[in-house]
């Protein structure tokens, strides 16, 4: 009898050590799971230099190897983000994995670091429990509207759509990689994952002033020659008035300003689609923002 309760007294206090493990693993599990991921993971070159210009805490770092970031080119990164046609994207968290497409492209490249660390904090808000998740939601609703910013408000509404009912979780990756000066909680808050976010928003601000800039050339061009293909149209109307009524020296004294005009115009022209060419290879980086207008030459 005495053995017995010895053996159960033994047992008793092996299951409850057991239990103590178990209760101090769930504990710890985050912590568990991203030590392992940072003794196991072992960025290629190319993401571990990605990694380091991103200046990630040790928070962060750990959450990003936990999410085993890697590069792809196109055809891959479309498999592994399942992205739609005509969709754009240059990153995605799937599945608990970092997915950036490949930018070749020199000028544009550095956007790749911006991705990574838009992904990251997607990673990072799905460790957030759901009251963090409401109060940072809170402050993020708060920016936002203090920011009133159309194109901002244009993505939300486009997010809206596509993933319903995750603004909150899409303005944390915006706000953090792509807007300066927050609000001290955010700038906190991001603080406790990047130790100089302000390198990162300048990147994402240098990759969009290649569009913008190109852009309103581009537009520019196209409205200097849609105003003289008016003017051409203008004095084309002048001479046929001029010839039903038998002006012919006054007609032909206009042939010479008409043949210049029609010149500048197809010049312009040219030089306008050689431009959009050369955006449109640059944005073939990205398969978007693609330039359609057109113009034919002038008779």
């Amino acid at each position: 009898m005495t053995q017995r309760r010895q053996f159960l007294s033994v047992r008793n206090v092996m299951e409850l050590g057991l239990l103590v493990l178990l209760g101090l693993v769930a504990l710890h599990y985050q912590t568990i799971l991203d030590d392992y991921a940072l003794a196991t993971f072992h960025p290629n070159p190319a993401v571990g230099a990605m990694i380091t210009r991103l200046g990630l805490t040790a928070q962060a770092k750990a959450a990003m190897y936990r999410a085993q970031p890697q590069i792809d080119g196109k055809s891959a990164f479309n498999t592994d983000c399942q992205t739609q046609p005509h969709e754009l994207e240059l990153g995605c968290y799937f599945r608990g994995r970092i997915y950036v497409l490949q930018i070749d492209n020199d000028s544009l490249a550095p956007e790749m670091d911006v991705v990574s660390a838009h992904e990251l904090l997607h990673a990072e808000w799905a460790r957030l429990d759901p009251t963090e998740r409401r109060t940072l939601g809170g402050e993020l609703e708060a920016e936002y509207r203090q920011l009133n910013d159309p194109n901002l408000k244009q993505r939300m509404a486009e997010y809206a759509q596509t993933e319903p009912g995750e603004q909150d979780n899409e303005l944390h990756s915006i706000l953090g990689t792509e807007y300066a000066n927050l609000s001290p909680v955010l700038e906190a808050h991001y603080a406790s994952y990047f130790t100089d976010r302000s390198k990162i928003v300048v990147e994402h601000a240098e990759y969009q002033a290649v569009f913008d800039g190109r852009s309103a050339e581009l537009a520019q061009d196209l409205a200097t020659i849609r105003s003289e293909k008016a003017r051409l149209a203008s004095l084309n109307s002048q001479m046929t008035g001029l010839k039903d009524s038998g002006q012919i020296a006054a007609y032909n004294a206009l042939v010479p300003r008409q043949n210049n005009l029609v010149g500048d115009i197809n010049v312009r022209i040219a030089q306008y689609q050689q431009a959009v060419d050369e955006y449109n290879a640059l944005s073939k980086s990205l398969d978007s923002q693609i330039i359609t207008d057109t113009e034919t030459s002038a008779q």
